[in-house]
């Protein structure tokens, strides 16, 4: 702890020299600003603001979302250090903090990254396909939450927050067009119904073509169009209630992804065109459909005995993907001489349909006047279909190496938790928060494998031509936390944090042996040892912050090849890696040198490796962390000035992390190179504050930077982020 402890300090005297960070400002509404936006945030269940709170986090106002055109998680993952972001295919997220996230789409696994939405948490990936065009702010919180927001949190937690219906009358009119056909538009009404009544609405829509195209189908893919809608009622009857009623749904459809043959293996025929973007390929384009609804009630009661919180809320998630995820195909499958003109071939499908509830009730009270107090449950319910479908054809590899398998899966989850979070003021400057959460999930699982396997189903050694494997196990635990804040001067604060995370166990959905199949993966523990500074200087001009941490793991969650065949495919499965060790550093800044000037940055180092892992036949210690780039930075500036009765703001934003390994093999085919990505825009507004023009560009210098990579028997195919795209948005708001 010592080592630790001076560790840190010598990490933040570097960085106290350094100039990178992340944005905390947003401009106000009709004007520049003077100084760095405070930001009220509810990281610790009460409000606050962002510079008070002791652990590292992100808060990015909807403002600055809106004016950055942040429209995604891939534009947002490079606003807040530590956090990475690639999807396998739409509605199939991987997102990170620090390392840690999800490791696959098994109907029995969850995420290492817990997301809320208006304080809902988000059970499955498909779920997060949010939108982002009615934001109030995104709070993203780094290191494990196992107190507060608890759930499988050990990596991080992220929460958004849409607006809430207002007493006054608000009306907004977007719309956008742009290159592939680009086009998206939102409306947003809120207002008074009555004197204890309000409601809001939103809309929102877009489309766009393909960003390739396939050569076979003659046809676009990658396309998407996407039509969501939002409703809010919010009761006031008098000062004690605050109750709100969310409802909101979204459907989403388009062609699946597009996988490039990047890397030519030995046995490869080579590309069908050299454009990464373009090519023969199966003749079916393939299709990612996503619809999500659902609806939570908000209630907030405040007495003598302080304010009870209740958050009641169900959801639906249907999530429908088919793609050609690993293939070169040259000719349609009528050509004769199909055979020799590629190398493999999988077309995999998924189909989850997901259904929960959730309940948790909190109270937050102020016991004298040092000492507060929240306590509460939660309980937590899932119900989880999965169908996994794979056609496979293996040419050079002799006959009959080709067929259909699959699994059907079903997994329940019940989950309880009890927590106690308080803070106690030791002095007007120095402070103690500690906390602990009781955490007890239960799991009933049943998979089924069918169908015609190249890896074989087996069932205690033996082949069999399928299994069905019903299996249930539960765990507990409990998760303390402990952070001393110094406030060193009103607006410089140190804190130390010693916090423990935990992730339940669960099954896999695609495992070939029946036996393996009913044996649960172990939950994942990790504990988290934290620095961090956060600063304000100039009259609140610049804003500082940094944070160094130092996280243990056992039994972290990985994915692992497993095969019975070197010379075919592995099917990766969920398993543990005994010890992994995770270290790094994150520097944030925001500055307002001059009204109207803003600068904005942040950088992240990270050292994740594996320590202890060995499946019997391969020793993966000393690999690195899949997916988690050395060194990530951010870094951007804007400028506000009038030009007679107009405002004109010019931005640009340019970000740039290391290359980094797509699976714990650390094979060279899925070594993701370096990637960079340079953002452009200028807003002119009009006289009178109503209406506002935007160009826009993304990805200016049109870098292919891979998305997804995965290794196939040598060859290596790759999805990319989206090509160079530009446009124009026009805003009216009343």
């Amino acid at each position: 702890m010592r080592q630790l402890t001076l560790n840190a300090v010598s990490t933040l005297a570097l960085i106290a020299s350094c100039s990178l960070a992340t944005p905390l400002w947003a401009a106000k509404e009709g004007g520049a600003a003077d100084a760095v936006e405070e930001i009220i945030v509810t990281a610790q269940r009460t409000s606050q603001s962002s510079q008070k709170v002791p652990l590292a986090i992100t808060a990015l106002s909807g403002d600055f979302l809106e004016k950055s055109n942040v429209q995604g998680f891939n534009d947002l993952r490079t606003r807040a250090p530590s956090l990475t972001y690639d999807e396998f295919a739409p509605g199939q997220p991987r997102y990170s903090i620090r390392g840690i996230g999800n490791t696959n789409k098994s109907s029995g696994v969850d995420p290492g990254v817990a997301l809320f939405v208006d304080d809902v948490y988000m059970g499955r990936p498909a779920m997060t396909s949010t939108d982002f065009s009615d934001l109030d702010r995104v709070e993203i919180l780094r290191g494990p939450q196992g107190t507060l927001f608890g759930r499988n949190a050990t990596g991080g937690a992220i929460s958004f927050f849409t607006r809430r219906p207002d007493d006054r009358f608000g009306f907004e009119a977007k719309a956008t067009a742009g290159n592939y056909d680009l086009f998206s538009g939102s409306v947003l009404l809120t207002g008074p119904l009555s004197e204890t009544l309000s409601g809001k609405i939103t809309v929102s829509a877009r489309r766009h073509d393909g960003y390739a195209y396939n050569e076979t189908t003659r046809n676009d893919i990658e396309d998407e169009r996407y039509i969501g809608a939002r409703a809010a009622l919010r009761w006031q009857p008098n000062d004690a209630w605050d109750i709100q009623l969310n409802v909101d749904g979204s459907r989403r459809r388009g062609t699946g992804p597009w996988w490039d043959l990047a890397v030519e293996g030995a046995g490869s025929i080579g590309k069908s065109n050299p454009n990464p973007r373009r090519g023969k390929n199966y003749p079916d384009d393939g299709y990612a459909d996503i619809d999500n609804y659902g609806v939570s009630l908000n209630s907030v009661w405040t007495g003598d005995i302080g304010t009870i919180t209740s958050i009641t809320a169900w959801r639906h998630s249907q999530n429908d993907n088919r793609a050609n995820s690993t293939g070169l195909n040259v000719l349609p499958l009528t050509d004769p001489n199909r055979g020799s003109l590629y190398h493999t071939l999988f077309i995999q499908q998924d189909n989850e349909k997901a259904r929960q509830f959730s309940q948790e009730i909190r109270l937050a009270s102020q016991i004298g006047d040092r000492f507060r107090l929240i306590t509460g449950a939660f309980f937590y319910h899932d119900n989880v279909d999965h169908l996994r479908l794979t056609d496979y054809e293996f040419v050079n590899f002799g006959p009959g190496l080709a067929g259909r398998y699959q699994f059907d899966a079903n997994n329940k989850t019940t989950g309880y938790a009890l927590f106690a979070n308080g803070t106690y003021e030791l002095t007007d400057q120095l402070s103690l928060e500690a906390g602990i959460r009781w955490s007890h999930d239960r799991k009933k699982h049943v998979v089924t494998g069918s169908g015609a396997n190249y890896s074989r189903f087996r069932d205690n050694g033996v082949t069999v031509p399928g299994y069905t494997a019903p299996a249930s196990a539960s765990w507990s635990a409990a998760t303390p936390m402990v952070s001393l804040k110094y406030q060193i001067q009103p607006a410089v604060m140190m804190y130390g944090t010693i916090s423990r995370g935990f992730k339940s166990g669960g099954f896999n959905d695609t495992d070939n042996d029946r036996v393996s199949a009913l044996r649960p993966f172990n939950p994942e523990y990790v504990w988290n040892y934290e620095v961090g500074l956060k600063s304000e200087w100039f009259n609140r001009r610049l804003q500082f912050n940094a944070a160094t941490f130092y996280m243990r793991y056992t039994d972290l969650q990985v994915s692992i090849l497993t095969s019975v065949d070197p010379a075919l495919p592995a099917v990766p499965v969920n398993g543990n890696a005994g010890k992994t060790t995770i270290k790094g550093a994150e520097l944030e800044l925001t500055a307002v040198p001059v009204r109207g000037w803003n600068i904005y940055a942040n950088y992240t180092y990270t050292d994740g490796k594996i320590k202890e892992l060995n499946t019997g036949s391969v020793d993966y210690a000393g690999n690195r962390l899949p997916r988690v780039p050395k060194h990530k930075y951010f870094i951007g500036t804007s400028i506000s000035q009038p030009v007679g009765d107009l405002t004109v703001t010019g931005r640009v934003d340019y970000s740039y992390q290391t290359s980094y390994y797509a699976s714990i093999q650390n094979l060279v085919t899925e070594r993701s190179l370096k990637q960079k990505n340079l953002d452009a825009g200028v807003t002119i507004d009009l006289p009178g504050d109503r209406w506002s023009v935007e160009l826009w560009g993304k990805n200016l210098t049109n870098e292919l930077n891979i998305n997804s990579v995965t290794d196939v028997l040598g060859d290596a195919f790759a999805t990319y982020t989206p090509p160079r795209t530009y446009g124009a948005t026009v805003k009216f708001r009343y």
